[in-house]
């Protein structure tokens, strides 16, 4: 599936203002993006060895649907912070955010926890079903490219 194909999901403004915002990159940069900053991210805390052995493992272990919601959580993650940026503590909200999406990798939070989060980013941004459908599709049909380059970038 291409990022223009996304397209035939759209099923509100809110759809359409994040579907030309996407666009405007090509596919191999929003899998580049979602890819260097989970690699990012890990690289950059300081994990246990045993928070290190289990996102290698969390990382390896997820199936296509886990890896297109991670990368959904992680490929809207900047238009959240835009729209909650005119809000009261709208930073610790965005930190609490990306806490969420590295405790899920780690394993100090469970699925249902990480989706509750993933649901309440989709409802600020107020995408449709159809869309956020969309977009668990369109990654999760990327799953082996995207875990195998967040692996070989890991420094642990």
């Amino acid at each position: 599936m291409k990022l223009q194909n996304l397209d035939m999901y759209k099923d509100n403004y809110s759809d359409e203002m994040i579907f030309n915002n996407l666009i405007k990159s090509s596919d191999k940069d929003l899998l580049e993006y979602t890819i260097n900053v989970t690699s990012d991210f890990l690289n950059g805390v300081i994990l246990t060895d045993e928070f290190k052995l289990n996102a290698k493992k969390n990382l390896k272990n997820y199936d296509e649907n886990e890896v297109g919601e991670l990368a959904t959580y992680m490929g809207i993650t900047p238009f959240v912070q835009s729209t909650i940026s005119n809000t009261q503590n709208w930073q610790e909200k965005a930190t609490a955010f990306l806490e969420s999406y590295i405790g899920y990798i780690v394993g100090t939070i469970d699925k249902k926890e990480f989706l509750d989060n993933l649901s309440e980013m989709k409802s600020l941004l107020n995408m449709s079903d159809k869309f956020y459908d969309g977009l668990i599709t369109y990654f999760k049909y990327e799953k082996d490219f995207i875990i195998e380059n967040i692996l070989s970038r890991l420094q642990f």
